[in-house]
């Protein structure tokens, strides 16, 4: 006579939680760091019309498609070459400048010398005057096949500071 023996629910749920969890390690171990962080800063020079902008009753304002030109600053960094933005935004209190946008940000230019780019898309806030943002981007050049993710951070009218991370 053969004993059948019963497995508990709560055998069966802690052996899929430690398998899941082993899983959820091993995945971690398995991630491809970052290949370089790299930092550059940049001023806007101009500024373009909006193609669409305007004001609710509420008082919140709108702007579409807004281009943006701007330079890269002679920094500390290898980067030398110009930028470009054009995207929308939303002021909830534009007396004070807190609101949120996004659309296409792009490098053209050069990094140690080489020729180098990216292309992509930023999303930013703006609170107290200063803008933070979050980029993910494709690149170009010597970055071509990268994926570059990074942040940005700077004073409205002021320069901005960016730093990516070169991704394989």
């Amino acid at each position: 006579m053969v004993k059948k023996m019963k497995i508990g629910k709560k055998t069966i749920m802690l052996g899929t939680l430690l398998l899941l969890c082993s899983f959820s390690f091993g995945m971690l171990a398995q991630a491809k760091p970052a290949r370089a962080v790299l930092t550059f800063e940049f001023v806007w020079d101009k500024y373009g019309d909006p193609v669409r902008a305007w004001t609710t009753e509420g008082g919140i304002y709108h702007s579409i498609m807004t281009p943006h030109y701007g330079s890269v600053t002679d920094s500390y960094t290898g980067f030398i070459g110009t930028v470009y933005y054009c995207g929308n935004l939303v002021l909830f209190d534009p007396a004070n400048w807190v609101g949120l946008g996004g659309g296409v940000f792009k490098f053209d230019g050069a990094y140690n010398g080489n020729v180098a780019g990216f292309i992509g898309k930023l999303h930013f806030k703006i609170e107290n005057f200063q803008i933070i943002g979050k980029l993910t981007c494709h690149g170009t050049g010597i970055f071509e096949g990268k994926l570059i993710k990074g942040t940005s951070l700077g004073a409205l009218g002021g320069a901005t500071v960016v730093q990516i991370s070169i991704w394989n």
